[in-house]
């Protein structure tokens, strides 16, 4: 025959359930009294000693939850110190919300990425912990960006421009409406257009290629402007000299001529 919970469990599962709470709720209440009656041995009138044996046994009652919250610690530092990693090695970070995309499309989509590229869905809390270890992502109101559910790319400097065009492309292929909601670059949150215009910045190593190439220019550019401007005032002296041979001339020619 059924017990009297197993008979509330089979009538009503709500009631089954409440019959596992208070079944949990007393376990712990044993653990407490025994940790308490441990500790107070010999100390009250009356007090009875506790054997050893039984204080683990109540206590071992609640072992399972502190398991499974132990676990889900571990689980959430070991997505932080990921996080941490990938923060370290970038320089601009934009999420789309994750609603409507499939878990094995973006898992093709990451065999895409650009090099050094990482696409991650991460809990919004832990995002706004750690951008606080991370300057360049700490920005002072990066929770306007910290909303539902989202998929966050980190992306070096180098790989900016291409990042983002392989989303708006991807997004096109798939007929999908997660366009980028926003993200940070150098400690600002930026929306939309101003992840859109950062993409097309030029890079360090643009900029140095450009730098380098207006150098190897320069000297050739002010020999000839040297040369040019040298050229200017010769002939410019050539012509005064000119005229003022013709005016002695001229003066000379009408001193002769008689009166």
């Amino acid at each position: 025959s059924l017990s009297v919970s197993q008979s509330q469990r089979a009538v009503c599962p709500r009631a089954g359930a409440q019959v596992v709470e208070e079944g949990e709720m007393r376990n712990a209440i044993l653990c407490c009294l025994a940790v308490f009656a441990s500790s107070a041995d010999g100390l009250l009138p009356g007090s009875f000693p506790m054997s050893s044996g039984r204080a683990a046994a109540a206590c071992s009652r609640v072992s399972p939850v502190n398991m499974a919250g132990a676990t889900a610690l571990a689980a959430k530092t070991k997505v932080l110190e990921s996080v941490h990693e990938v923060m370290d090695e970038t320089q601009l970070m934009f999420c789309v919300r994750s609603e409507g995309l499939m878990v094995n499309e973006m898992n093709d989509l990451r065999q895409k990425l650009p090099e050094g590229v990482t696409l991650k869905c991460v809990k919004n809390t832990l995002i706004n912990i750690a951008v606080q270890d991370h300057e360049h992502y700490n920005a002072d109101n990066i929770k306007e960006l910290l909303h539902y559910s989202n998929y966050w790319f980190f992306v070096p400097e180098t790989q900016m421009r291409d990042s983002v065009k392989l989303w708006n492309d991807w997004l096109k292929e798939k007929k999908k409406e997660n366009v980028i909601v926003g993200g940070v670059f150098g400690a600002e949150v930026l929306d939309t257009a101003g992840i859109e215009a950062v993409s097309k910045l030029p890079t360090k190593q643009e900029l140095m290629g450009k730098t380098a190439s207006l150098l190897k220019c320069l000297p050739q550019k002010i020999a000839r402007s040297v040369k040019e401007a040298g050229a200017v005032r010769i002939a410019r002296g050539v012509k005064e000299a000119r005229g003022s041979k013709m005016a002695r001339a001229v003066k000379a020619a009408s001193e002769k001529m008689p009166q």
